[in-house]
C-alpha cells in the first residue's frame, strides 16, 4: 500500500478559480494492490473537511493488515468467504492472555461489517463459549453498553482494534479470574 499528499490550487481559466480564487485542495492517494490489480482512492480536504475513504476500500486495508498478522500473533482475523463483494462476514481469532484463567485457550468470534460500517462499529459475536462481562452468556454477543469500544465507536476503529480491546478485557481484574465453561465448547 502506498499512501502520499500534496497540495492542489484552483488556477487557470478553470471557472471554479472565479469562484474561489484562493482555493487550495489538500489532498492524500492511497493506492491498494490486491492479486494484481490496483485501485487508487484520492481523499480530499477543502476547508478542513475530510472526504472519507469508502467502505470497500477501508476493509480491503484491514483485510489486507489481518492477513499479514498482528503484533505478537496472539490476534488475528479474516473475511470468512472470499467470494463476498461486500465483505461482510468476517472471522476473529484471540489466543487467551497469560497470567488468566484464558490462558492458552483459542477464541473464535464472528464480526459483521453492515452497510454502515466503518461509520457504525460491525457487530461482533463469541463463537467460542466464554464468561465476560461484556459477553451475553446465552448468545455470545459482545453487548455494546458493556464494551466501551463499541459504546463510543468512532471511525478510525478498525477490526483490530476491537479484537485487541476484547483481549485486553480479558486479563482486566474483573475478568481475569472468572470461572470459564469447557475448553471446545461453542454458542449455538
Amino acid at each position: 500500500m502506498t499512501i502520499g499528499t500534496g497540495r492542489s490550487s484552483v488556477v487557470g481559466n478553470d471557472r471554479r478559480r472565479s469562484l474561489f480564487p484562493s482555493l487550495h485542495f489538500y489532498h492524500a492517494f492511497i493506492s491498494l494492490r490486491c492479486d494484481g490489480w490496483s485501485v487508487t482512492v484520492n481523499v480530499l480536504t477543502w476547508f478542513g473537511l475530510l472526504f472519507a475513504v469508502p467502505r470497500n476500500f477501508r476493509l480491503l486495508e484491514e483485510l489486507e493488515r489481518g492477513e499479514k498478522g498482528i503484533g505478537d500473533g496472539t490476534v488475528s482475523y479474516g473475511m470468512d468467504d472470499g467470494d463476498d463483494i461486500y465483505m461482510r462476514s468476517w472471522t476473529g481469532t484471540i489466543v487467551g492472555p497469560h497470567n488468566s484463567v484464558h490462558e492458552g485457550r483459542i477464541y473464535q468470534l464472528k464480526l459483521f461489517c453492515d452497510k454502515d460500517y466503518p461509520d457504525k462499529p460491525p457487530s461482533v459475536r463469541f463463537h467460542s463459549r466464554i464468561n465476560l462481562t461484556c459477553v451475553s452468556h446465552e448468545t455470545g454477543v459482545v453487548e455494546a453498553k458493556r464494551f466501551d469500544k463499541l459504546t463510543n465507536w468512532q471511525r478510525e476503529y478498525t477490526i483490530e482494534d476491537i479484537l485487541s480491546q476484547l483481549k485486553k478485557e480479558m486479563a482486566a481484574p474483573h475478568n481475569r479470574k472468572l470461572v470459564q465453561p469447557p475448553e471446545g465448547t461453542f454458542f449455538e
